[in-house]
């Protein structure tokens, strides 16, 4: 173990830059254990960790932390006991940030932030110790929901695709939904193979890339729906209806305007596009838009206002495209 220590002079006038530390540990060596106090953190610069927690059945593996990951953090932003054991995997090499040098830096960055550090990890800490009372049933949902919740705090950009780190979806599936590693990752697997999620790599770090938050919330949606024997009410919606739906929010773009209760077309206008078309049969069709909670519809003595909101149609759409990948039966 090696560590760079301050000089004689450094000592005597009591200053001390602030210097890198750095430890290195053979294969097998314990960096720090589960319960024990923590005044440091470790940035992995060669080799592997292996992050342990003790249960009734034995120690089980949480995950593993590579080149450029850090471990310990936690401990050190909120001073409670650590929550895992860490031990080499390999020879590692580290970086080592103690208490004084972190609260240094912290001391730099706005009190905004500094706040939002602190209420994100009191989080983590509040749902670790809840878990025992609220072990969850659907163990897929809950990682869904997991990896909703870590992705504004961990997220990192790799091209135009936000990602999160692999190790930290593994350790807090663990903590929050009580997942082991196996099991999570089997999890992952099936949400890859869905194509929800993507494998990424950002500087030799293992990351879960996310390349449409909005499919993630709805797949979210979809097995809630699932687990009260129900599915979206959009797949019902016949092609017909999305076809008109379709016209009126083309023509809205050039004709419609905004209002508060959304984006408002008068029916004139659409039966004047639809001219060359079969007309007739227009007041049917949106009776059914609006009985499907589509389009609302305000008649005035000379014409119709329709109002609906834009994204409705995407919804409709992004639901039918995905549906089928959602229902996929995955073991």
């Amino acid at each position: 173990m090696t560590m760079m220590q301050p000089s004689r002079n450094e000592l005597k006038t009591g200053k001390r830059p602030v210097r890198q530390q750095y430890r290195s540990f053979k294969a097998g060596e314990t960096l720090f254990t589960e319960g024990s106090t923590g005044r440091e953190l470790f940035i992995i610069q060669e080799g592997r960790v292996g992050i342990y927690k003790d249960t009734p059945d034995g120690r089980v593996e949480l995950a593993r932390v590579e080149e450029g990951g850090i471990i310990g953090e936690m401990s050190l932003l909120d001073t409670l006991p650590r929550s895992a054991t860490v031990v080499a995997l390999d020879r590692i090499k580290t970086v080592v940030v103690g208490y004084a040098q972190f609260q240094s830096v912290m001391q730099t960055i706005p009190v905004w932030l500094q706040s939002i550090i602190k209420i994100v990890v009191s989080r983590l800490r509040d749902a670790n110790r809840r878990v025992d009372q609220s072990v969850l049933r659907n163990k897929e949902r809950g990682l869904v929901a997991l990896i909703k919740l870590l992705f504004p705090v961990f997220r990192r950009e790799i091209g135009s695709i936000g990602a999160l780190p692999r190790d930290t979806v593994l350790i807090e599936a663990y903590y929050v939904c009580r997942l082991r590693k196996k099991e999570t990752e089997q999890l992952l697997g099936n949400l890859e193979k869905r194509s929800i999620i993507t494998s990424l790599e950002n500087g030799g770090v293992c990351c879960i890339g996310i390349p449409d938050k909005e499919v993630l919330n709805l797949f979210e949606e979809y097995l809630k729906l699932k687990d009260l024997h129900q599915t979206f009410k959009e797949v019902a919606i016949p092609a017909e209806a999305i076809n008109v739906l379709s016209n009126i929010v083309y023509i809205a773009q050039k004709l419609g305007r905004e209002t508060d209760e959304g984006t408002l077309l008068l029916k004139s206008a659409l039966v004047e596009d639809l001219s060359s078309k079969d007309s007739g049969q227009l007041d049917k069709r949106l009776l059914d838009l609006r009985r499907r909670n589509l389009v609302n519809l305000l008649p005035s003595e000379n014409d119709t206002a329709i109002i609906f909101h834009k994204e409705t149609l995407g919804r409709i759409k992004k639901i039918q495209e995905w549906i089928p990948r959602f229902s996929l039966e995955l073991k």
